[in-house]
């Protein structure tokens, strides 16, 4: 009869068995050996002797496998030198790096100075083909001026175009004249919208500049819309109060605004009041039942409703 089990370690039998009252311990890889006779009024305990603990088989990647691990060098291996720079690392900041950046300093200086001369080399070309485009600009201009003084219009307003595309940007004043002239140039081929516009461009880059005013005038007038043809009239006025252009145009053109402005407030209050008679009629009402009074101080009116 078995009495006690350990997986894998050993088996007890009785005496009188086959093992002749003798405990016969099994091992896992066959062996066996006798330990002596159990006495049988005795429980015997089997106590199981420590197995090897197995390690578990590690998977590693093929590159690491190929790759022998590096064995750590024991610490009290190392020397004396190297577990003292451990527990007391080198301070920054000593007689070594003071040296180390007074080198540098100069060396830094020398390069900074070689940028503020490219940089300088640089800001010199960059003005050297500024005056060269200006210069070209103004050429363009002048030649686009002649055609013009001819009446080859179209020929002119190309040259005033080419000479926007190579001024540069920070020629403001001069960009304003060329866009101005091209503007010249479109009132005469009668392309009074692109005049404004042109115009416009001009005043953008130049809000003081009074020919801008007078031809986006001028433009406005023939496209009809004496409202903007006024204001900009009266822009001019206030730039150039000895203007007799200016004047004249405001004095002509004031008068047939508020003859249109009038004539509009008359229209939709027509419009308004036929809308008016159109809801009150159903209540047996009209407009006519509401009169307004003018307020001669303050222009308002007053509502008076009369049966």
């Amino acid at each position: 009869m078995v009495v006690g089990e350990v997986e894998g370690a050993c088996e007890l039998r009785e005496p009188g068995g086959p093992s002749d009252g003798h405990a016969t311990r099994q091992f896992d890889d066959g062996a066996s050996c006798t330990t002596g006779t159990v006495p049988e009024s005795a429980n015997p305990t089997i106590v199981p002797q420590p197995q090897p603990e197995q390690q578990p088989q590690v998977q590693l990647h093929k590159q690491q496998q190929q790759q022998p691990a590096e064995e750590s060098e024991p610490a009290s291996v190392r020397s004396g030198a190297e577990q003292a720079e451990t527990l007391h690392p080198p301070q920054q900041g000593g007689r070594g790096d003071g040296q180390q950046q007074q080198q540098q300093q100069p060396e830094q200086q020398q390069e900074e100075g070689q940028q503020a001369e490219q940089g300088g080399e640089v800001n010199a070309a960059n003005e050297e083909d500024a005056a060269e485009r200006a210069a070209r600009a103004e050429a363009l201009k002048r030649e686009g001026n002649e055609l013009f003084g001819r009446g080859e219009w179209d020929a002119a307003a190309a040259k005033y175009n080419e000479a926007l595309d190579a001024a540069p940007a920070a020629a403001l004043k001069e960009r304003a004249i060329y866009f101005a002239n091209l503007a010249a140039c479109n009132i005469k081929t009668q392309q009074y919208a692109a005049a404004v516009q042109s115009c416009t461009e001009a005043l953008q880059l130049d809000p003081s500049y009074k020919k801008a005013y007078m031809r986006r005038c001028e433009a406005f007038e023939r496209l009809d819309e004496l409202d903007h043809a006024l204001s900009d009239a009266k822009k001019l006025l206030e730039l150039a109060p000895d203007s007799s252009w200016a004047k004249s145009k405001v004095a002509a053109l004031q008068p047939v605004v508020d003859e249109r402005t009038e004539k509009l407030k008359t229209e939709m209050l027509s419009k308004l009041k036929d809308l008016g008679n159109t809801i009150l009629g159903k209540f047996g009402l009209s407009t006519d039942n509401f009169k307004f009074d003018k307020d001669p101080n303050t222009g308002s009116y007053n509502i008076r409703f009369e049966r």
